[in-house]
Formats: C-alpha cells, sequence, structure tokens
C-alpha cells in the first residue's frame, strides 16, 4: 500500500472512530510511509485537528473524532506523508518552553540551540542591562528567549529575509518583549552600518549562523531540504564561510572582555575555535549539546 495515494483526499477512513482509533491508524500511515516518530506526530497532530489536549486523548478516547476534526486531520497525514515536519504544518515549534511561529521562511528552532541560549544568559548573569544582538534571527527564538529570560536585556535581531523579520517580529509581540527588541533587515552587520551613525556596542552577539558544508546539503533529508530555507542552512564549501565573516567584523561592536557566542556543526568546533584565537579573542572554549557533540563555542574580544 502507497499511504500517500491511500490517504488521498479521504477523510472518510476516520469516520465514525474514536480519537483513541484514529490515532492508531494515523500511526500506521506513518509507520508505512517510513516516518520514525509515527507514534509522537501522530499524537501532536490528533491533538491540533480535534482540539483535544494529551490528557483528553488519555480521559475521554472513546469520544468520535467529528468530520471536520477528521478533515483536518486528513490533511496533516497527506502533509506529513509528503516530508512536511510536524512544526511547519502546526506553524509553531515549542523552544526554551515558549511557543514561536515558524513557517517555511525560517528555519525552526533545534532543541540543541537551546544550549546557546543557556550558554547567553550564564554570561549575562552579572552583566546590568544587558544590550544583546542575533545575527541570522530567523524566527527570534534565541534573542526573544534571552530577553523574556532577562527583564532588563534589550536587544537586535538581524536576518537578510524580510519574510524572517516579520516573523520573528510577531513573536516578539506574542512574548511581550516589542519594546525591548529592534528587527533589521540585512547581511550581517550591514543594517547597523545603514542605521547607526556610531556603531553600537554590545555585550554580547549570538549567532547560528548556516553551517552545512555545501556537499552536505545534497545529503540532507527532505523534511530539511524541502521545507527549512536554503538561506540558513547553507554555509559554503567548507561550513565556515558565516563565521568568517561574522568574526572579522565583530570586534566593531563589541565590548572589550564581552563574549560572541556561535552555535556550530558537531565536527567544527576546532576550526572555529582557530579562527577566533587568530583574531585575538581569548578564554575560547567550545561546549557540548546534551548528545555530547560539540555545539557551541565562545570567544572573549581581548
Amino acid at each position: 500500500m502507497d499511504p500517500a495515494n491511500d490517504i488521498s483526499d479521504d477523510s472518510s477512513r476516520f469516520s465514525g472512530l474514536s480519537l483513541s482509533k484514529s490515532r492508531i491508524v494515523v500511526k500506521t500511515i506513518f509507520k508505512e510511509a517510513g516516518i520514525e516518530s509515527a507514534d509522537i506526530d501522530a499524537r501532536i497532530l490528533l491533538n491540533h485537528a480535534s482540539g483535544y489536549t494529551h490528557l483528553m486523548l488519555v480521559t475521554q478516547g472513546e469520544d468520535l473524532l467529528s468530520s471536520e476534526a477528521a478533515a483536518r486531520l486528513n490533511i496533516y497525514c497527506q502533509r506529513r506523508v509528503q516530508g512536511e515536519p510536524v512544526d511547519k504544518i502546526l506553524g509553531y515549534k515549542e523552544f526554551y518552553n515558549r511557543r514561536f511561529r515558524v513557517s517555511q521562511d525560517v528555519l525552526s528552532p533545534r532543541p540543541e540551540t537551546e544550549g546557546l541560549v543557556d550558554a547567553a544568559l550564564e554570561f549575562l548573569r552579572d552583566v546590568k542591562s544587558p544590550y544583546v544582538l542575533d545575527l541570522g534571527t530567523g524566527s527570534g527564538a534565541i534573542l526573544i528567549s534571552v530577553l523574556c529570560e532577562q527583564e532588563h536585556a534589550t536587544g537586535i535581531g538581524i536576518d537578510l529575509s524580510q519574510k524572517a523579520i516579520d516573523i520573528a517580529s510577531q513573536n516578539a509581540e506574542t512574548h511581550a518583549v516589542t519594546e525591548r527588541v529592534k528587527f533589521l533587515r540585512g547581511s550581517w552587520f550591514e543594517p547597523l552600518k545603514a542605521n547607526y551613525e556610531d556603531a553600537p556596542k554590545f555585550d554580547l552577539i549570538l549567532s547560528n549562523p548556516p553551517y552545512i558544508t555545501d556537499i552536505a546539503m545534497t545529503e540532507l533529508p527532505v523534511d530539511v531540504m524541502n521545507y527549512d530555507p536554503s538561506l540558513a542552512l547553507r554555509g559554503g564549501a567548507d561550513g565556515l564561510e558565516a563565521y568568517r565573516t561574522i568574526i572579522k567584523s565583530a570586534s566593531h561592536y563589541l565590548k572589550r572582555n564581552c563574549v560572541l557566542i556561535f552555535e556550530i556543526g558537531y565536527d567544527q568546533g576546532n576550526a572555529v575555535s582557530d579562527l577566533l584565537l587568530s583574531s585575538g579573542y581569548y578564554d575560547v572554549t567550545v561546549s557540548q549539546d546534551l548528545s555530547n557533540h560539540d555545539r557551541y563555542v565562545l570567544g572573549r574580544l581581548a
């Protein structure tokens, strides 16, 4: 059976089914399509289609799925089988205990990126009224999370995509930090040159830049290749283009003895560390994510 064809425009498969039986059907469809996270994806999409919480699915699982919910669930199934990630179907992603709007115009924040926020908050713990710059802000999840945790912090997020800026602005409004953040469109530091007569100085510069090599780009899974923007992924021949560009100019915008923190690819710790050291940064450290992969590099400006 071809699951993609099997569910095409056919919500009738859910007619008369309870919520619990509908979940089993969806999970079976996803398993037959080779989706490894079939069970959790089925639960999340059924939650969203039906309006029932996870607890309600457990306690009221014998309730019948409405015809409207069945139609929504069928559409979600079609999209997931075609490779679209759950967060892009729902239009949001949970990150740092908050919900952020996402679309195909922004990279969905990954769980490992929460460690970048942790590193930022650790440095900012003793900084009074910190000023933070987030380069390649995308959905704004990193910067907004920092501002939510640091009520006296302000910041600027920069992205080349106007659609990303629009989404980040909406997320800032959702999380009530609009008065403390500004989003600018452009390439890396260029918007600062265009909008400020004198270079603003930041206590912290953060970035999760594109770091996937050109070769690796051709091997990405469908749910990344087709649903995340290439602009946020492609890091050039060796994956280090963005790091070189940022490090080259960051010293003009970073206060002395303050830090630049990157997220990196698992095999880029030594290379990014060397770039920082050769540019005059000190106390350069590489730290790991929860899977024990090198994931964050911090350098302090001399």
